[in-house]
């Protein structure tokens, strides 16, 4: 009965059972039927887009199945083809920059070597400081003895895949005339002791107090770096070499004032610097590093470092290295030049970009 009831309500006729039913009965009996769930119209699964009338003028927004293709980018406007030329022409830039940088180091390395095949120098007693960087990589010689009880650890460093310090220690001229820093040469950690202002080399070097001639090489020291760490003479800790903050610690230490030599300077004579050095008082050993540094001094530090030279074989400086006693510098150049394996970095990358163009610049005049 249901069932011919909602047939009838479809088609918009009453029932035949509810027919012959007076008129309001037929009115409430024909309202029954939209109780039940009225068919939802199936959405078409083709995808073409709804056909619009012409003559419709309405506001509403035209609704498409289907999103419409957008129109692709020309391929001469695409950023990665001019990013790849820029990277290209950079890197081939930087290429050829770095050829000119190795000729300029070969032409420097064989113009030092040349300086040092000369004779050593005598440093004089009164050293202009304005002309003395024209003497850059030139080997001097000295006569004196070191001042063992003020040692300056400048370090860490690496010698021979071990680790330790360069030690940089006062050295006192039999000329006469402020001290000058040399550096002694590298020591292992075994045999370095203590920490902070108490470190010291396990094995004292008290030959050292005899006076001698040494050769040694003033080299280009370079500014510290700007990002490095600090060094802290307060602690002895020196991770950049600094020849002047370090004379100027000396001096401070020592209760002097900073001089720097100029030519005019009165010379000591020979006979009166021998009566000198005769008449001295003996040095006593300081209790510790410390007192050492505070010791009065008679002549201030100024900020001439000079690198002690070792003539000796491989072997000899093992030997050195074990016996705690500082092994010096050998007397050739040495800097570093990678500027070849730079060059090659960048030909390399210059060709990949390229590669990368011409495959980019092919593929869009395919496409187009």
């Amino acid at each position: 009965m249901w069932r011919l009831m909602r047939r009838a309500h479809l088609r918009g006729a009453a029932p035949l059972g509810l027919r012959c039913l007076p008129q309001p009965a037929r009115a409430f009996s024909v309202l029954l039927p939209s109780a039940f769930p009225q068919p939802t119209p199936r959405t078409p699964r083709h995808n073409l887009p709804v056909a619009v009338p012409e003559g419709d003028e309405s506001e509403e927004p035209l609704i498409y199945n289907r999103p419409q293709r957008k129109k692709q980018r020309p391929w001469y406007k695409s950023p990665a083809l001019y990013a790849l030329a820029f990277l290209q022409c950079l890197a081939m830039y930087l290429g050829f920059w770095q050829l000119r940088r190795l000729d300029w180091k070969l032409a420097l390395i064989d113009e030092l070597e040349e300086k040092l095949r000369c004779d050593p120098l005598r440093l004089p007693r009164n050293v202009n400081m304005n002309v003395l960087h024209e003497f850059e990589y030139r080997l001097f010689e000295v006569r004196g003895h070191f001042d063992t009880s003020r040692a300056l650890f400048v370090g860490p460093r690496t010698y021979e895949n071990e680790r330790g310090y360069h030690i940089v220690m006062p050295f006192k001229r039999a000329s006469g005339g402020p001290d000058i820093l040399v550096n002694r040469g590298f020591v292992s950690n075994d045999n370095i002791i203590g920490t902070g202002m108490e470190k010291r080399l396990r094995h004292p070097l008290k030959e050292d107090a005899n006076e001698r001639s040494i050769v040694v090489l003033y080299p280009r020291v370079y500014p510290p770096g700007r990002f490095g760490l600090p060094n802290e003479p307060e602690k002895n800790v020196w991770l950049q070499l600094n020849p002047g903050q370090m004379a100027h610690w000396l001096n401070e230490q020592a209760g002097v004032r900073d001089v720097i030599a100029t030519e005019n300077t009165p010379k000591e004579s020979r006979f009166y610097g021998m009566l000198r050095r005769l008449t001295a008082p003996p040095t006593q050993e300081s209790v510790t590093p410390q007192e050492a540094f505070q010791k009065k001094q008679s002549e201030p530090v100024i900020p001439i470092y000079m690198e002690e030279i070792f003539g000796g074989t491989y072997g000899e400086a093992a030997v050195l290295l074990n016996q705690g006693i500082p092994v010096g510098r050998p007397a050739r150049i040495e800097l570093r030049n990678q500027h070849a394996e730079y060059a090659m970095t960048w030909f390399s990358l210059s060709a990949i970009t390229t590669f990368m163009f011409i495959f980019m610049l092919r593929k869009g005049r395919g496409t187009s």
